[in-house]
């Protein structure tokens, strides 16, 4: 039971911090959220994030890529989840306790949802160094290529980029 309420009070605390950001949208944070997505780790920006919560169960969506999982309600609300390892020519996200689906808050669209393998927590991008891109970045439509103080490289996902892909828009 430990690990149980251990983990909600990890997912408390990254949603506040989500929360906390949205409010100080003004200000760019240094802080990324830290996710795994399939042997890749990614960093996001808390302001692209509306809400990061276990699977909820979704509806398949006939005729659409294998990608586009369906869609899901959150409390009252519809949105479109996609596993981002698959749309990233990864293997499919394995199913376990660990995944985790976000809620995107974009510019340009709304009620979008993609499934990550887990969370990696917090990670301040201040204490990373940049890294040549190279030909991988731009197919992980990254903004820049990072590397941590443990030499794991780590992508900044630019989630407007994605949104705005004509083969991610359009799943069938």
């Amino acid at each position: 039971m430990a690990k149980t309420s251990n983990l909600r009070e990890f997912q408390e605390a990254i949603l506040a911090k989500l929360k906390d950001a949205a409010n100080h949208s003004g200000a760019e944070s240094s802080s990324r959220l830290g996710v795994v997505v399939g042997s890749k780790r990614f960093l996001i920006n808390l302001s692209e994030v509306k809400e990061v919560l276990p699977v909820p169960p979704i509806l398949s969506v006939p005729l659409t890529k294998s990608w586009f999982l369906g869609t899901a309600n959150v409390r009252g609300n519809l949105y479109n989840v996609s596993d981002l390892a698959q749309f990233l020519n990864m293997p499919a996200t394995a199913k376990s306790v660990n995944n985790r689906i976000m809620l995107l808050s974009t510019e340009t669209t709304a009620q979008v949802a993609l499934l990550v393998d887990g969370l990696v927590g917090l990670r301040s991008v201040q204490e990373m160094h940049t890294e040549p891109s190279n030909d991988e970045s731009e197919q992980l439509f990254s903004k820049q290529r990072l590397s941590d103080v443990d030499g794991n490289e780590w992508f900044e996902l630019d989630t407007e980029v994605l949104v705005q892909d004509k083969n991610f828009i359009q799943p069938i």
